[in-house]
């Protein structure tokens, strides 16, 4: 055993080195565990080793990294945690030896080795040492003093790490993701999201100028993508200006094919009062606090308008003779495209007949799910698991919320369904059909709708029949008697005249 140092024993109650006791466990254990390592990449190399095993916010409270100076001038790296129990410290001390550093326990400036194969219970100092130094720690090799030189903010050394490449094949989530863009392409890449109808949301973020000589401040668009295609990802990627993220948390995400060093899932209370956090591949990170406010892209598609001055609108004159306002209607088109969705079907009044005659032979499967509005000019029939049941009438397909297109047929111009259930808002909660030979859609008001039980079948009323029970009449049974014997017993009885007369006449 080193001259510094002296194994601790079970039930030992007094030691030398300040601040340490047993715990529970009988092990030596101070207030706190320092963990020393020779560099600044092996403490990353804990960080990340801890983090993929369990989480870094246990003990983000107490956490505090300190580059400390030797009497050599030679620098070191000293991590302080709470050490609250062996259990802990000993989950702390395997990985922290693993990344190669040192461990120890104490509570002020003095530390002491913490317990390994050699003493299961701990160390104890054979001697203080008593000299002018922030922290001085006792191994079996060697006793240190040091002073500190600066403090290392956890979340700026998390800042300044660079991500590496993520490996080859390693799947990624691509639910939702984040963009950012420069101004010049973010307005261009706003219309092509909203062209493709891509579920996006997007906000102006914006910093002053780093350069003295530049007094414009620093502008980008801020994007969040949902259910993006590989093929938009793909084209994002490519272009200048534009980088995309995939979100590790609500407000932090690294740039998608990479991976940064420490396990930031790990960790994130750094980031949730700090905006949203964004770490790029090349090393720069884009902090944008406050959030700035996302509204959805076909919200700043640009259109062209001409706005006419308040005195031209009271003449009735017009701004220019050769210009005539332009609107555009929605209109059926054949379309070659698979039958999707088809939940309705409209019979016309002509087919009445027909209708009723199928209602009869319907399987009550159907009768239960199948609803029904009636109209002068037709019936229209719902079944939200598919209206294949009644072959009448002209199929239609649910193309949006309670919007129906007659199948084989599509809406022209091609445009979002959510955008087509903003174009249509006066229908309330009523169903909206798009019919050939009309020119405006028909709405059906929901409550119109109804079972077809309850509004196809009439009711049924009893009638009162007064019924007695008929008469009972038994038949009279024929008498047999006993004669002599004969060769043929059976002639001679009654009925077996007439049963012989009919075989005679048949021969």
């Amino acid at each position: 055993m080193s001259a510094y140092l002296e194994r601790a024993a079970l039930h030992q109650t007094r030691f030398r080195t300040p601040g340490v006791a047993p715990d529970t466990r009988g092990v030596v254990l101070g207030q706190k565990g320092a963990l020393l390592f020779p560099s600044l990449d092996r403490v990353v190399a804990f960080f990340r080793a801890y983090g993929d095993d369990g989480s870094i916010d246990e003990i983000l409270p107490s956490l505090s990294i300190r580059r400390v100076i030797t009497p050599l001038r030679t620098r070191e790296l000293l991590v302080m945690l709470a050490a609250e129990s062996s259990y802990r410290m000993d989950r702390v001390a395997a990985i922290a030896r693993l990344a190669g550093g040192m461990v120890f326990t104490g509570t002020s400036r003095h530390f002491v080795k913490y317990r390994d194969a050699a003493s299961p219970l701990g160390y104890d100092v054979a001697e203080l040492f008593d000299q002018p130094a922030d922290a001085i720690v006792y191994s079996d090799t060697f006793r240190q003093v040091y002073t500190f030189e600066r403090e290392i903010p956890f979340r700026e050394l998390v800042l300044k790490l660079e991500p590496h490449r993520a490996p080859p094949g390693e799947k990624t989530s691509l639910a939702r993701l984040w963009c950012t863009a420069e101004v010049g392409v973010g307005h261009a890449l706003i219309g092509y999201l909203f062209r493709w109808r891509v579920r996006a949301r997007v906000a102006l973020a914006e910093w002053p100028s780093q350069s003295a000589f530049d007094d414009a401040p620093v502008r980008m668009h801020v994007l969040e993508l949902e259910e993006t295609p590989a093929r938009v990802i793909a084209l994002l990627r490519t272009l200048p200006g534009v980088h995309v993220f995939e979100p590790l948390g609500a407000t932090f995400g690294v740039e998608l094919g990479f991976k940064h060093p420490i396990a930031l899932e790990s960790c994130q209370s750094l980031f949730a009062n700090a905006g949203l956090t964004l770490f790029r591949g090349d090393g720069k990170v884009t902090v944008v606090d406050p959030t700035p406010p996302f509204v959805p892209v076909r919200s700043l598609v640009r259109s062209t308008l001409t706005m006419e001055s308040a005195q031209n609108v009271a003449s009735g004159a017009a701004i220019d003779q050769g210009m005539r306002p332009m609107a555009l209607d929605l209109r059926l088109a054949p379309t070659n495209a698979p039958w999707r969705n088809v939940v309705a079907t409209v019979v016309p009044a002509s087919q009445r007949e027909w209708l009723a005659k199928l209602l009869y032979v319907l399987p009550q499967r159907t009768l239960e799910s199948l609803r029904i509005a009636v109209t002068e000019r037709a019936y229209y029939l719902l079944d939200p698991a598919g209206i294949e049941g009644v072959p009448l009438g002209r199929f239609y397909g649910e193309v949006a919320t309670r919007i129906y297109v007659p199948a084989g047929m599509t809406l022209v111009p091609a445009i979002a369904a959510s955008v087509l259930e903003e174009l249509v808002r006066d229908r309330g909660a009523g169903h909206v059909f798009f019919e050939p030979d009309s020119p405006a859609p028909h709405v059906i008001a929901n409550e119109a709708f109804g079972p077809v039980s309850r509004r196809v079948l009439r009711e049924l009323s009893g009638q009162v029949v007064h019924a007695e029970a008929p008469d009972r009449v038994d038949p009279p049974l024929p008498m047999l008697q006993y004669g002599p014997e004969t060769r043929f017993p059976l002639w001679g009885a009654p009925g077996r005249a007439e049963t012989e007369a009919g075989e005679k006449k048949s021969e």
